[in-house]
């Protein structure tokens, strides 16, 4: 028995070393791959900056006048990109894509149905279309296309003044619509309260704002433009 538990011992302590020097033999070979690696990793680098360059001067070179085809062919896959992430975020929002659906059909709905509503309607329209003019003249103002077109000094301008003067000659803002405001008639009654500054402002406010609207949507194209630039 003795004899027994003394080999045992020995061959326990035998395992303990054999494992401890695997264990040396492996942070060694650890140490080792380490080493290795970081050499493999910046030679990949290397290699990755040069390819990276490569790309870079070959991209350069599709152009449409000198690779017609392979030009058309990265739009045409571009193009189905495209459209693969804009049904994949019509999925994501589908619940708000369908009340925007729904909300374009009625009012669809209740500008085609004749009914009392149609004098609302109309009303709302000709506000609309009011603000797009306005809109569109202050984008022309600060846009330009190149020819420097003030349309404050051709278009909102004059018709302040013709307000202004309209005011102060019919005694009242409360011009008859229509056919205000593409002419402006003196109402049968004259105003209770006197005309004074702040009366023609508040009856132009809604002509200046849409047309500064459109003087602010204006700059954001050279704005985009100068920051893709940078």
């Amino acid at each position: 028995l003795i004899s027994t538990c003394f080999s045992t011992d020995k061959l326990m302590d035998l395992r303990s070393r054999k494992l401890t020097n695997k264990i040396s033999e492996n942070k060694d070979v650890t140490s080792l791959i380490n080493k290795t690696s970081l050499h493999s990793t910046k030679i990949t680098n290397k290699e990755f900056d040069d390819l990276r360059a490569k790309k870079k001067k070959e991209r350069a070179s599709i152009v449409i006048w000198r690779k017609p085809i392979t030009t058309l062919i990265y739009f045409i896959r571009e193009l189905l990109l495209e459209i693969q992430r804009l049904i994949y975020g019509i999925l994501q929002h589908r619940i708000k894509v369908s009340l925007l659906i729904l909300l374009i059909s009625l009012m669809t709905a209740a500008y085609y149905i004749d009914g009392s509503h149609q004098q609302t309607v109309a009303n709302i329209e000709r506000q609309l279309l009011w603000c797009g003019y306005w809109i569109g003249l202050g984008i022309l103002s600060s846009v330009g296309l190149g020819t420097g077109l003030h349309t404050f000094l051709l278009y909102l301008g004059p018709h302040i003044a013709s307000v202004s003067m309209a005011a102060w000659t019919c005694n009242s803002v409360e011009f008859p619509e229509p056919p205000y405001p593409q002419d402006i008639l003196c109402p049968d009654e004259e105003s209770l309260y006197p005309i004074t500054l702040w009366t023609i402002m508040s009856k132009v406010r809604l002509e200046a704002c849409m047309w500064g609207l459109g003087t602010a949507i204006g700059e954001l194209p050279p704005y985009f433009m100068a920051r893709a630039g940078q």
